[in-house]
């Protein structure tokens, strides 16, 4: 059994080919910039887009944590009870629960749906989050079950999983989309809240065992990407040169933010999106550095 918060289906971006992609719950990074602030904690998390929202009083009949004054809903998160009538009863889409149990039977049988356009397109299944190995047991399930029906898996990775969890995906023949948000270790743990030496450990493993490996790259203006960040990162990349596929740079944009507002965050971090020339400066110094690398 585990706990996920979403199932997409033919997702184009998170390894070869179509492939769908399972979201698990629960993260022990913060990420001042994360994109997926529904996936940190494993709890149930509910969530009120107020755009939406028409304040026709529909979610208050069954739900003692709402009430409306004047033209506006009021949401006492404190009081709710992460039912989801509030979900049923709206007819806007306003109001959307993360996190629901499921066994990997029942994760595999949607997963196996779209099997035929994974062996014409390359796909498969990609492990997301959250991050996937902190519900180890369960996501070496849902990889062992994919395997035995012949659907290949990728695992997006941040890398702070125990040592056992990537060997017995190596096991299994996985491709890591592994996480590099920062090289330097004090910068990490300011940016991400926990030490990257267990990260370039287990990246190191990888690494040399051969495992099939593409780097990603978040990148945030301003804030992992000053010239001294990228000249380091650029050294490891080259330096590990032939021991991964490529590196993708994947540019920040803002759509985290207000997902995290929507989830109740009061303290939400917020910048413009990357643009086209911070692109150009990313570019400028891969090219330098003979990196090969795409921009997600």
């Amino acid at each position: 059994m585990g706990i996920i918060f979403n199932i997409q289906k033919f997702c184009l971006n998170d390894g070869d080919g179509i492939r769908t992609n399972v979201f698990f719950k629960g993260c022990p990074l913060r990420c001042i910039w994360c994109h997926n602030p529904e996936g940190l904690s494993k709890e149930v998390s509910v969530s009120y887009n107020r755009e939406k929202c028409t304040v026709c009083g529909r979610c208050i009949e069954e739900c003692s944590a709402r009430s409306i004054n004047g033209t506006t809903v009021v949401f006492d998160r404190e009081a709710c009870k992460k039912c989801g009538k509030c979900v049923s009863n709206c007819l806007q889409g306003a109001n959307e629960v993360f996190g629901r149990d499921v066994t990997a039977s029942e994760v595999m049988s949607e997963v196996l749906r779209d099997k035929d356009y994974y062996d014409i397109s390359g796909g498969g299944m990609t492990l997301s989050g959250g991050e996937p190995s902190m519900q180890e047991d369960f996501a070496l399930e849902l990889i062992k079950i994919a395997s035995e029906n012949g659907v290949s898996t990728a695992v997006e990775t941040c890398g702070i999983g125990g040592k056992s969890f990537y060997e017995s995906c190596v096991g299994e023949g996985v491709t890591f989309l592994f996480d590099i948000k920062c090289v330097d270790a004090k910068k990490h743990k300011e940016l991400t809240g926990v030490s990257n030496e267990r990260i370039l450990d287990n990246l190191e493993y990888l690494f040399s065992v051969n495992a099939d490996v593409i780097l990603r790259l978040p990148m945030i203006p301003g804030v992992n990407d000053t010239d001294e960040d990228l000249l380091a990162l650029c050294e490891f990349l080259q330096k590990n040169k032939g021991k991964y596929r490529y590196a993708e740079i994947m540019p920040y944009h803002s759509f985290g933010a207000e997902k995290s507002r929507r989830i109740g965050n009061e303290n939400v971090f917020e910048i413009s999106d990357a643009n086209d020339k911070d692109k150009a400066r990313w570019r400028a110094f891969f090219e330098k550095y003979d990196i090969t690398f795409k921009i997600a």
